[in-house]
């Protein structure tokens, strides 16, 4: 399309007779092209180069705090509210903080795009001393069909989405020798489970 314009431009011939309407909506297709190509290559740059966690002790409360924190304005703007329950005492991960947090933000920002009003996040060691982390939220289901797509990168149902939100996330986890699954997604609620071993 660029080559076409170009010697449109350079015809000397025929440069009294150009359409600059025709022009300009060719080089405003070329910029929306180069647009959507950069931003594939930035999306793929992110899900191919997660970088290695940097691990420390952290508490998970302070952890979902700083979620709520980065969260707050946007479940705000969508009434709804964001809850965390905390079934065992003082749950302490040795995890990348920033990474993790990532996770649960994308995850909190999938549940408001769903419509959710209201957002749990439940935690618990349970009796294989395994952390388990529950992100649930009462927003449209998940379709069937989509549920056993939605891990693969650029797969999304979102007009403005980009598919690498739930792949990324549980690369992250893979990353902390985790797992990243659905547990259910119905009328009544859509649930994600963490797992860290």
């Amino acid at each position: 399309m660029s080559h076409t314009l170009s010697q449109e431009v350079g015809d000397t011939d025929r440069s009294d007779r150009i359409d600059w309407k025709e022009l300009k909506l060719g080089l405003d297709t070329i910029a929306s092209s180069s647009d959507g190509l950069i931003k594939f290559v930035n999306t793929y740059r992110s899900l191919t180069h997660v970088s290695a966690p940097v691990k420390k002790p952290f508490f998970v409360r302070e952890l979902i705090d700083k979620v709520e924190h980065l969260t707050r304005e946007s479940v705000h703007q969508a009434g709804a509210v964001f809850l965390y329950e905390e079934k065992s005492d003082d749950i302490l991960l040795y995890a990348d903080e920033n990474q993790l947090s990532q996770v649960f933000v994308n995850l909190v920002k999938n549940a408001l795009q769903a419509g959710a009003t209201k957002i749990k996040i439940t935690a618990e060691i349970d009796f294989a001393e395994t952390i388990k982390i529950a992100v649930s939220n009462n927003g449209r289901p998940i379709s069937a069909e989509s549920q056993e797509e939605i891990f693969v990168p650029f797969y999304t149902t979102k007009q403005e989405g980009t598919g690498i939100g739930l792949s990324l996330s549980r690369q992250i986890m893979r990353l902390h020798n985790g797992t990243l699954t659905l547990a259910r997604s119905d009328q009544r609620m859509t649930t994600f489970l963490l797992h860290f071993k």
